[in-house]
């Protein structure tokens, strides 16, 4: 793979900019974190798609660092570095209210992906946002069934 630093920048905003990887591995984190002595069925889903995530992320960075750049946890506005940051997570307030903010930031994502998919004419990189795709949109199917089982 050749370097090009535009889809590099495109990946980082999937890798670690406001609705990315990293930000789903740390909400769904600390959604197992605070869910798992009241919901362990739950907790234990939100740990292993986060699971999942990271193995996106290790896709993303392989493929930023190919297209030659380092994939630190920051993306570029203006020309200026801007870090992930914890602000991105959304902590919420009960299991169903997390697990609605869960499933409004993987429709988000796949969005994200589909506009990258559209800018970026590399097919290997297509492919792997269509990889990524598929299964957000199984954790959207996971995380809708734990919600009709106990937000009624």
């Amino acid at each position: 793979m050749a370097p090009n630093r535009q889809y590099a920048e495109l990946l980082l905003e999937d890798y670690t900019g406001m609705i990315s990887e990293i930000t789903a591995v740390k909400q769904y984190l600390y959604h197992y974190f605070v869910l798992k002595s009241i919901n362990p069925e739950v907790a234990d889903l939100l740990e292993c798609v986060s699971l999942v995530e990271m193995h996106h992320m290790e896709m993303l960075a392989e493929t930023i660092r190919l297209l030659g750049v380092s994939p630190r946890y920051r993306v570029f506005r203006n020309n200026q570095e801007v870090y992930w940051s914890g602000t991105y997570v959304y902590y919420g307030l009960s299991l169903c209210d997390m697990l609605a903010a869960d499933i409004a930031g993987e429709w988000a994502a796949i969005a994200y992906y589909r506009d990258h998919q559209q800018r970026i004419a590399d097919p290997y990189i297509k492919e792997l946002l269509e990889r990524i795709i598929l299964d957000e949109y199984h954790h959207i199917k996971l995380f809708n069934d734990v919600m009709r089982k106990y937000c009624k």
